[in-house]
């Protein structure tokens, strides 16, 4: 199966490219020229959360390179390597194990690394002061599950000694052994006490048919491979990983990094941003390539921390899971609008498989209609938030003999973790209108809407949800920790729930089905309870909830991340077009970031807040309600500097990936917006700077081109996938309207309203007549 979606993957970049106007296709090939660099061993690397070292992957394995000269580390991790026990810390997703590559001779040798994101490859040199250099190039193959490593001495000879160690904690099984000539390693999890088995087999060997301890002479290249198969993959995974290694001779590794760096050619080619300004264009593309390298697998999601894992997912870790209160989400918030929405692919997975047992919860745990799902599932239906089992094992974890804290399960008190997964299916829907894929998710989200029809509460005109945190809740917040259930409207819940009735009946009449609810489902969308203000200072201010023992009274009024995510971004129900009045309160709010001192709220706060969680949404939401933009600039780039790593991850404390959204979706926010149904082209990005982007992708599927030069914007050409109605903000007084066949039309109105024939694309231009 796995076999076909890399074929998929490999091929569909030259359908696209086939596709692509006659003017696109005379257009040079852009790769991003922007590179990871390092000038000494990493010193986060191996780490419990995300390593500082050089990064590579195919989007199901994932390498990291740590180590010193005189001995390289390369960790290696998988996607769908998971023990599935039960009970928190229990399960997660581990890693694989580690190559060590030993040459003592290179001891204080100079360090030079470099990760190019072009076409995902690390070169690694160890120079001594005589200029005899060992040159490591490795690479994880873009189209099979093979790790490529190229090695040569520079000028003298070099012994060398390379051994793979497996991964041997949170009881696995492991073994080894050597067939063809090829060394094979084995770690597993099986056993009664697991949902379903996991086993990953590794093959390693030299082409030259090296022994491990060998004497690299000077100017020698030797190459090494590593095989990779797990148990779901195939049945016979061991003898698929020997295979794979074995069929690989010389000339198969030419073929193989042809069809590497087509592959990854073809993925930039999707779409560009130009702006001027190398700094943000080398996060921008870096936070791309880091997506592409652990988001492929579409059987198995990446977990937090992606396949950048350096040691299993332990309870620091929070068991690398699939977390829905934002976590699993975020990572793909920006790959809808950069056009490269094939990434999101695995996101959908889990928590589809996860629906039968989201009933179960509903029905057993609340008794309502729906499904209800907690903080933390996995792959395959696996929930990895289930509270530690025993008494015992509770109160060495939480301080607490109780282990039935809501029926075992870790829901902390939020009813919106359902919803908020739907969040990446409708900005996928909007961004593609993709009936397929429509089809596929609205079992789904009409499961989430019938749980919001009867968990919701109608009184007194309007829908209330009660019991409702808005924070998570939990037995690590101390004895009285009890104490802070029982919020009322939280904001994020009623933000979402604008989404979900919104989106579910814009979904219902694309697939023309459930027109019976559609009047039951526009009640609750028009009388949900209003978003909970404040006046302060004679300021209209934004709580976390209405009310309630909880977070509620524990969280001063502002604008924080939680608060966004339901208000602005994702979600995207409030903004300039749709209500003025009230982004302009948000909007206000985020200018008031600059003096706040509250937790949570204001810039500087903010970027404390965002060490821990909130850069994924802060400058997106910021954008959305027309901040200004130098200003967000400004503060975007002094948020990479605090933490961003010289693979390029910029990093925060709460989880790994979920930051790879970040930079591009704030990006691609201030030079094109069209959630609100309408495409402004430079919306909020400052117009002296000049800056252009190629296939942005928008709401209504449309892909978006345009340049802003000297203060003006020169065109806009906007490809229509779907021949869907489309408006746009007129950015001139006038303009010309030239099709495809080249006949034009003269407009002049402040928004236009245009026809555009599926599959085919319009240019706008100022009229200078």
């Amino acid at each position: 199966m796995k076999k076909i979606i890399y074929l998929i993957y490999f091929l569909l970049p030259f359908f696209l490219n086939s596709c692509q106007s006659i003017s696109d296709q005379k257009s040079d090939k852009f790769l991003p020229s922007y590179k990871g660099t390092w000038h000494m061993p990493p010193t986060c690397t191996p780490n419990n959360k995300v390593p500082d070292g050089a990064i590579n992957g195919n989007g199901d394995i994932g390498l990291v390179l740590g180590g010193k000269p005189e001995e390289s580390i390369l960790y290696f991790s998988k996607n769908d390597f998971w023990k599935a026990q039960n009970g928190y810390p229990n399960g997660g997703v581990c890693y694989i194990g580690e190559l060590h590559l030993s040459a003592p001779s290179l001891k204080n040798a100079a360090y030079e690394v470099q990760e190019s994101i072009a076409d995902a490859t690390i070169d690694a040199s160890y120079t001594q002061k005589d200029g005899s250099a060992l040159h490591i190039r490795t690479w994880c193959s873009a189209t099979q599950n093979t790790v490529v490593i190229e090695l040569e001495a520079i000028k003298k000879a070099i012994d060398l000694n390379c051994s793979f160690n497996l991964a041997d904690g949170m009881g696995s099984q492991n073994s080894q052994g050597e067939e063809n000539a090829v060394q094979w390693f084995i770690r597993k999890f099986e056993g009664e006490n697991l949902e379903w088995p996991s086993a990953v087999a590794v093959a390693f060997s030299s082409i030259e048919g090296k022994n491990t301890k060998f004497s690299l002479a000077a100017n020698e290249k030797v190459t090494w491979l590593l095989s990779f198969c797990s148990n779901h993959d195939c049945e016979d995974y061991k003898m698929e990983a020997i295979q794979k290694t074995v069929h690989l001779q010389k000339e198969g590794i030419t073929d193989l990094y042809e069809s590497h760096k087509n592959w990854w050619t073809n993925f930039w080619q999707a779409s560009q941003v130009t702006l001027n300004d190398p700094f943000l264009e080398k996060y921008y593309y870096g936070s791309l390539y880091l997506l592409a390298c652990c988001s492929r697998d579409i059987d198995f999601a990446p977990g937090l921390w992606g396949t950048s894992l350096t040691m299993d997912a332990t309870a620091n870790g929070w068991a690398g899971d699939y977390h829905t209160n934002y976590n699993h989400m975020a990572p793909w918030w920006g790959v809808y609008s950069s056009n490269h929405v094939e990434l999101s692919d695995p996101y959908d997975t889990p928590i589809l498989e996860y629906m039968s047992k989201g009933e179960e919860h509903a029905q057993k745990f609340l008794h309502k209609k729906g499904v209800y799902y907690p903080v933390g599932i996995g792959p395959k239906g696996f929930c990895s938030s289930m509270f530690p089992l025993t008494p015992d094992a509770m109160m060495k974890q939480y301080g607490t003999p109780n282990n039935d804290i809501e029926n075992g399960y870790m829901f902390l008190g939020q009813k919106s973790n359902a919803v908020f997964c739907t969040t990446n299916m409708f900005m996928r829907f909007y961004h593609t209108y993709d009936q397929a894929y429509a089809k596929k998710v609205y079992p789904f989200i009409r499961q989430v809407a019938d749980f919001w029809e009867d968990y919701l509460v109608y009184e007194n005109g309007r829908y209330v949800s009660y019991n409702d945190s808005f924070w998570e809740v939990g037995p690590w917040e101390g004895k009285d920790w009890e104490k802070n259930y029982g919020d009322i409207n939280p904001t994020v819940s009623l933000g979402l729930c604008r989404m979900l009735f919104k989106g579910i009946i814009d979904m219902s009449k694309f697939l023309q089905v459930d027109q019976d609810k559609v009047e039951k489902w526009n009640h609750i969308l028009t009388h949900l309870s209003k978003i909970p203000t404040v006046e302060q200072n004679g300021f209209i201010r934004i709580k976390a909830c209405e009310g309630g023992t909880g977070s509620g009274s524990r969280t001063s009024p502002g604008l924080g991340r939680v608060m966004m995510h339901g208000l602005l971004f994702p979600s995207g129900v409030c903004g300039v077009v749709t209500d003025s009045v009230f982004a302009h309160i948000l909007r206000d709010e985020i200018y008031r970031w600059d003096s706040d001192t509250a937790k949570y709220t204001g810039w500087q706060d903010a970027r404390w807040d965002n060490l821990t969680g909130g850069i994924e949404t802060y400058f997106t939401s910021a954008a959305r309600v027309g901040y200004d933009g130098n200003r967000l600039l400004e503060q975007l780039k002094h948020r990479i500097q605090q933490t961003a790593y010289p693979n390029l991850w910029v990093t925060q404390g709460g989880g790994g990936i979920e930051t790879l959204s970040a930079v591009p979706s704030s990006i691609n926010e201030m030079l094109l917006q069209g959630y609100e149904n309408i495409i402004r082209v430079f919306p909020v990005w400052p117009k002296e700077k000049d800056a252009s982007f190629r296939d942005l992708r928008t709401h209504g599927a449309f892909l978006v081109s345009s340049s802003c030069k000297e203060g003006n914007i020169e065109y806009i050409i906007i490809k229509s996938e779907q021949g869907r109605p489309c408006l746009v903000e007129n950015p001139w007084n006038s303009c010309r309207l030239i099709n495809d066949d080249g006949t034009e039309l003269i407009l002049d109105s402040p928004v236009l309203n245009l026809t555009i024939t599926k599959g085919k694309e319009v240019r706008l231009v100022p009229n200078s007549k």
